[in-house]
């Protein structure tokens, strides 16, 4: 299976820890930030490898959000930047929904390598590069939640 991700690494922020949040189904908006952890960036993360094209391309357009998200976090002055649980689940919900009839989701016995135990693929992307270049190209502000300012050195 190819369902593991940040092993052999601890990441935590307060009481919550990363392989916990995880521990069934690994996902983040955009494969990038992921809610309850303010301030945490991934790149390559759950749902942005391709199987189509060059991850590359994926890192740069990675690379290029957040820096952006950055960009803002330091113009609005915010100590803390993070993506709301309703957008990463409304944005996981349609992802998985495309992923459920990709070639990604056949295998023997219906139930393909790339399938978690919950029937989810959670490597993937779900759409053309093109489709993900758009997305990435700029933050939606309205997607985060910024935290107040003077808590933070970044």
């Amino acid at each position: 299976s190819t369902t593991s991700y940040v092993a052999p690494m601890k990441v935590e922020c307060g009481d919550a820890d990363l392989q916990s949040y995880w521990k069934t189904t690994p996902r983040a908006y955009l494969g990038m930030v992921v809610p309850g952890f303010p301030n945490f960036f991934l790149i390559y993360g759950p749902n942005s490898n391709l199987g189509h094209n060059s991850i590359i391309f994926m890192i740069e357009c990675q690379v290029n959000y957040l820096v952006q998200l950055l960009k803002t976090k330091r113009k609005k002055q915010a100590a803390t930047v993070q993506v709301r649980e309703d957008v990463t689940r409304g944005f996981n919900a349609k992802l998985q929904g495309e992923l459920a009839d990709s070639v990604w989701a056949v295998g023997k016995g219906n139930k393909s390598w790339y399938m978690n135990d919950q029937g989810l693929i959670t490597q993937n992307w779900s759409g053309t590069c093109m489709r993900y270049w758009w997305q990435t190209l700029w933050p939606r502000t309205q997607d985060f939640d910024w935290g107040t300012a003077g808590q933070s050195a970044l």
